[in-house]
């Protein structure tokens, strides 16, 4: 693993803690991450429409945590294109090659005796014969 995955892995961690934090830390009454789109439904037709610090940083931290997941993903599915292959792979396919570089096995001795005369091939019997 490249050493920007495990510093994004680490990021990625403290994002998360920091998020929870931060969605612990608001008001009930203002929707936590509900209100990421701008307004919450209690605040949709009232004119109180300033958002307070905590849910700005909130919106920011989200964002930055969507980037880092991203990121994390491009990164995992870039590795597992190149992954190396395990010794059990290796093994199984140098021993297959082997295998195909081995001398065939030597023949009997009796093999190469002139073969005994074949059989006469098997002649019709016309239908009206047949029994």
């Amino acid at each position: 693993m490249t050493t920007l995955f495990w510093i994004l892995i680490v990021i990625h961690v403290f994002l998360c803690l920091f998020l929870m934090l931060l969605v612990l830390m608001q008001n009930d009454k203002m929707g936590g991450l509900a209100g990421l789109g701008g307004m919450t439904s209690q605040s949709a037709f009232s004119t109180a429409g300033a958002a307070t610090f905590i849910q700005k940083l909130t919106r920011g931290v989200a964002v930055v945590f969507f980037l880092v997941v991203f990121a994390l993903g491009l990164i995992t599915a870039k590795q597992d294109r190149t992954v190396e292959e395990s010794a059990m792979q290796k093994a199984t396919r140098e021993s297959a090659a082997q295998q195909q570089n081995a001398p065939a096995p030597a023949l009997p001795g009796n093999f190469t005796a002139p073969a005994a005369e074949a059989p006469a091939p098997a002649t019709e019997v016309p239908a009206g014969e047949a029994k």
